[in-house]
């Protein structure tokens, strides 16, 4: 693959947890703290790391009340204004747990979705399609009570979320990075990351984002 000048890019799609909210300051961290940013030390000066979070982003099911949370309407938007982009990381799946009748096996449809959408037009290079990594979330922690209220079953189905997205990303050779045993979410709230999960996070996508940038192109 090859990029603009040489520089590769390499665009983070997520939510909150890509954001960098911090549920023990209610606070964001700083650039070099968040886990793209951790990628972008540990990838390097040749390639440009491009952070696209959103509270609250599903993979493809609308939230009441907020706007622009579904991740398939505007991944396009995204992938446009960034191309061309060697490698998507798509980094979603847990707000969806908290919306009524979502099941693990619902998310990996819509993290489906969010590959074939990425895969379909030519946001790479030379007008190809980008290499996709899907980012599983950990499972859930303990949780507030009104969230567990809302959302009963959320802690277990995050639980099968590895699995149901395997289901799906193997047919299609879609790489995971399983957070699972890489870091764990925060006490305070069970879902969002601190400063030391951020950093384990960007740490164990590096490897296979730069598996991916060192492959052989048909351009050179």
């Amino acid at each position: 693959m090859s990029t603009r000048d040489g520089v590769r890019s390499v665009l983070c799609y997520g939510d909150s947890n890509t954001w960098g909210y911090v549920a023990s300051t209610d606070a964001r961290l700083d650039w070099p703290d968040r886990w793209p940013g951790v990628l972008q030390s540990a990838l390097g000066e040749r390639v440009h790391v491009v952070e696209e979070g959103l509270s609250g982003r599903t993979t493809m099911f609308d939230v009441p009340g907020e706007a622009s949370r579904n991740g398939l309407d505007t991944l396009p938007v995204a992938l446009e204004t960034h191309a061309p982009l060697d490698v998507v990381l798509l980094a979603l799946g847990v707000n969806d747990l908290f919306l009524p009748g979502i099941t693990a096996r619902w998310v990996a449809r819509g993290v489906e979705a969010l590959v074939l959408a990425a895969r379909t037009g030519g946001w790479g290079p030379g007008q190809r399609a980008p290499s996709v990594v899907v980012v599983v979330p950990p499972p859930v922690g303990a949780v507030p009570e009104e969230w567990t209220a809302d959302a009963p079953s959320a802690r277990e189905e995050s639980e099968q979320l590895a699995a149901e997205m395997a289901r799906v990303c193997d047919p299609i050779g879609v790489p995971l990075v399983d957070l699972a045993g890489v870091c764990e979410p925060s006490s305070v709230d069970g879902v969002h990351f601190e400063a030391e999960a951020h950093r384990q996070i960007g740490l164990a996508v590096a490897p296979q984002v730069r598996r991916l940038l060192e492959e052989p192109s048909a351009d050179g």
